[in-house]
């Protein structure tokens, strides 16, 4: 489902320290990017986060 969202395709994927030790893929993104993936979420919900995301750009 997430792959279907316009912008997914620039959300890359670093190896990262999980908190046991091991290093894991983790996808990782910009404000531009969350914020293009948050807006395609149809719900009051995402609202708080779409304001707090666009006070950062």
């Amino acid at each position: 489902m997430l792959r279907e969202v316009e912008g997914y395709e620039e959300i890359v994927q670093l190896k990262m320290k999980a908190e046991h030790g091991k290093m894991r893929e983790t996808e990782v993104a910009d404000t531009e990017q969350l914020l293009r993936l948050i807006q395609s979420i149809p719900s009051p919900k995402a609202e708080p986060f779409k304001m707090w995301l666009a006070k950062g750009r």
